[in-house]
């Protein structure tokens, strides 16, 4: 009898239908199980920026508007509409990303997209995207707000400097075309708000900018060194790199990260 038991038991389990139903169940568990693992490890990081509360995130873009385009085949201007912009490929990639990351981790959160050039700053908490030569809120962090004393950029140039340790940052080209750039990450105390912080993210061109996002939001060795810092520190300074290689940004690695060497005006603005 307990051999019979066993021998229907065995050939219920084998079943194509408890077969595809075990699987599947196993599979969803597994996914779940990944997903909550997954979130726990961003959350780590972003929990410390943005805080336990259900409000809004703001994201600062760097939107690039023309007022018209010419043609070459009438030799004419056509005017652009005023709600018609602009975003190199990488950045609209990058932007993407953040979004369906953050909302992933924060689903009761709903992310809003600000133009830079009407952004007022008022708002506590900010993600700013792109950097001086196209965003001017990352142009008043970096230039007139100096918010990491030791970071100089020349956004005309396409260079930027570390004088910390003298560090120089470049884009590798060959042939006119991008091999390799560099991204740039900065967590560090909102100039416009006591009491609350701003993550700024940019790069060298567009694919550095989409290398310093992937670093946020994709899971990597780096993250935890993320964390940590950010934790020690309060603020961090962190320099993404990526090959190139036509229209595809590879997956970054970490070549520094450093706590933010805040300037006199920051310190003074937040006592």
């Amino acid at each position: 009898m307990e051999l019979a038991l066993t021998d229907f038991f065995l050939d219920f389990l084998s079943a194509p239908f408890v077969e595809a139903l075990l699987t599947a169940s196993f599979i969803g568990s597994a996914a779940i199980f990944k997903k909550k693992f997954d979130a726990k490890a961003y959350k780590d990081l972003w929990d410390k920026f943005f805080g336990d509360s259900d409000s809004e995130i703001h994201v600062v873009l760097p939107l690039i508007k023309q007022k018209t385009l010419f043609s070459e085949i009438t030799s004419t201007q056509s005017q652009i509409p005023d709600n018609v912009l602009f975003m190199p490929y990488d950045e609209s990639l990058g932007m993407q990303l953040l979004k369906d990351r953050v909302e992933k981790v924060y689903p009761k959160r709903k992310v809003i997209f600000h133009d830079s050039r009407n952004f007022v700053g008022d708002h506590k908490t900010f993600i700013c995207v792109g950097g001086p030569a196209i965003n001017v809120v990352s142009r008043d962090l970096l230039l007139t707000r100096k918010i990491d004393s030791k970071f100089k950029v020349d956004f005309l140039g396409r260079f930027a400097v570390d004088e910390v340790d003298d560090s120089f940052y470049q884009s590798n080209t060959l042939r006119g075309s991008i091999t390799e750039d560099y991204g740039f990450i900065f967590f560090t105390e909102n100039p416009y708000h006591k009491g609350s912080c701003i993550c700024l993210v940019f790069g060298i061109w567009s694919h550095g900018t989409y290398s310093a996002i992937q670093a946020l939001c994709q899971k990597g060795v780096h993250l935890p060194e993320l964390v940590r810092s950010l934790k020690n520190n309060n603020s961090l300074f962190a320099v993404t790199k990526s090959t190139v290689r036509g229209m595809v940004t590879g997956f970054p690695s970490i070549v520094k990260i450093r706590k933010i060497e805040a300037s006199s005006q920051i310190l003074s603005d937040s006592s």
